[in-house]
């Protein structure tokens, strides 16, 4: 398991955690999965992801196995939660613009994938 030794502590990161949520997040739609999915790999409840992502997991314990999880799966790194916002090849990405047409299916899409979640899981 990564450990939080450097110059960043549980502590540290446990009061940001609004922003390592909001990064996590980004990061796995990034990678192209949706809640379920990222749920089932981590092997974190979907609520406790939902929270997570929302940065608003109270006990520092929970929030310490949930990041660790994360890392592990995913094969990504501390700093690169931290410095998600930073990173200038994400950032391209996230910020290609889709033909209308395309963008208009994909909405759709993420509609039934939302709905899909509420109603089956």
């Amino acid at each position: 398991m990564q450990n939080f030794s450097c110059n960043l502590t549980i502590d540290n990161l446990f009061y940001n955690r609004k922003n390592i949520g909001k990064n996590l997040l980004e990061i796995m739609k990034l990678k192209g999965h949706t809640r379920i999915s990222f749920s089932k790999l981590t092997d974190i409840n979907r609520q406790t992801l939902n929270n997570l992502f929302k940065g608003e997991i109270n006990d520092k314990t929970t929030f310490k196995t949930c990041i660790n999880k994360i890392i592990e799966t995913e094969n990504i790194t501390l700093a690169d939660i931290i410095n998600y916002n930073e990173n200038k090849e994400i950032q391209s990405v996230v910020d290609y613009k889709f033909d209308p047409e395309a963008k208009e299916m994909l909405d759709i899409l993420d509609h039934i994938l939302h709905l899909c979640d509420l109603y089956y899981c």
